[in-house]
């Protein structure tokens, strides 16, 4: 974050001349940053003719910015196209990038991650009066376009249609184009991506609604830059609580069709480090309850699970919960429902008598190979609070387990 170091807040200071020359004073410049971000996404960032982006992204980014002292109009733009992402960021030509750049373990060797911020699912856009297309297998035979530097066509090649044709573009406008021109069948990549499309050509285009991936957006920052990532983490930790994050999606998707999910559960790597704690120095009705939780979960004896949970947060844990569980998703195939998982508790932590933290790992089995880009291992953190004498479980936060 050169430009932020290197120049503080606007100060006035005096040049002293020597034999009685005039003091003339120094204007330090207003800090700046430069961001990459999507010029051509609608919904999520597209450039606007005074130079700004507007969208999802955009805010996000603006609103890291602000965090981290710097006002909107000193942020130099920076296109930022998927291939181009990762170079952008090594270099040192971008401070950070916010463009829809999946966090996964591959871009993980490359850059760092804050966040993530956002969680999309690879989806389809055909045209609407297309009827033979609903799911990838669809598309044995048939066109596919996606950006250069995007892994979403051979995602559908390598697991859903071996026999997909493979079109590659610079942007997804082009792709868009070709679509609507029918030199293509499809464009493939994020579901919230496609959509802000699909709203741009109502009666033309549409999105299948049959996301098949997780997508976890994250903030890409140069390799090792720690400061920097713990400090945009906690700013998006900032924009979720303040309500800020809820209302650029209302905004800037609520018009588009897209089913946005929940925030996502926002990390980094230190805060997932729970000691496992001396069993023989907790309670051991916590170290029960905890047990129960996953015994419950892996019986899905929701009732009794939600006997365990806290009333006010019931609702939420609940939405969480459904939310990762294969049985309980409706986009996906009918061979998902054959899936089976196992929770386990990997740590507990007593912070006080009436506090404490669990880590849980969960795995999946019988999840057909094409869908193990859905369905990760993943490590959930709860927190449990003692109440009347009984421990409860009042928040739970889940994070994928990139291989």
């Amino acid at each position: 974050m050169k430009a932020v170091r290197l120049a503080g807040a606007i100060a006035v200071g005096l040049t002293v001349a020597a034999c009685g020359e005039e003091v003339k004073p120094v204007v330090q410049q207003p800090p700046t940053l430069t961001v990459g971000i999507k010029f051509d996404q609608p919904g999520l960032s597209v450039m606007g003719p005074d130079g700004r982006p507007r969208g999802f992204d955009a805010d996000t980014a603006t609103y890291i910015a602000g965090r981290l002292g710097v006002a909107p109009e000193h942020i130099i733009w920076r296109e930022a196209r998927s291939d181009q992402r990762e170079q952008l960021l090594n270099s040192g030509a971008v401070d950070f990038v916010v463009a829809s750049y999946s966090i996964t373990a591959g871009r993980q060797e490359q850059v760092s991650f804050a966040g993530p911020y956002f969680v999309a699912g690879q989806d389809l856009l055909v045209r609407q009066s297309e009827k033979s297309i609903e799911r990838p297998e669809d598309l044995n035979g048939r066109t596919v376009c996606t950006a250069e530097g995007s892994s979403s066509a051979d995602k559908i090649r390598k697991n859903f249609a071996s026999r997909a044709k493979l079109v590659t573009r610079d942007t997804y406008v082009q792709c868009v184009g070709d679509l609507i021109n029918g030199t293509v069948d499809a464009v493939s990549t994020d579901d919230v991506i496609l959509a802000g499309f699909a709203a741009q050509h109502p009666g033309t285009l549409r999105v299948t609604g049959h996301r098949f991936t997780r997508e976890r957006y994250g903030v890409g920052v140069r390799k090792g830059n720690i400061d920097l990532q713990a400090r945009i983490t906690q700013a998006i930790r900032m924009m979720i609580d303040d309500g800020s994050w809820r209302r650029s999606i209302a905004e800037n998707l609520g018009t588009s069709g897209h089913r946005t999910l929940p925030p996502p559960p926002v990390f980094n790597a230190p805060d997932k480090e729970i000691a496992p704690g001396d069993l023989t120095q907790l309670d051991p009705e916590l170290v029960q309850i905890t047990q129960s939780i996953a015994a419950t979960f892996n019986a899905q004896d929701w009732e009794g699970f939600q006997q365990l949970v806290c009333p006010e947060t019931a609702q939420d844990i609940d939405d969480l919960v459904i939310q990762y569980t294969p049985q309980y998703d409706r986009t996906l195939g009918p061979e998902v429902k054959a899936a089976g998982f196992t929770k386990t508790i990997t740590g507990i932590t007593q912070t006080s008598p009436d506090s404490a933290t669990y880590l849980a790992h969960e795995s999946f089995s019988n999840i057909p190979d094409k869908y193990r880009h859905y369905f990760k291992d993943i490590d959930y953190t709860g927190t449990m609070v003692r109440r009347d004498g009984a421990w409860k479980l009042c928040s739970i936060a889940a994070d994928f387990v990139e291989p």
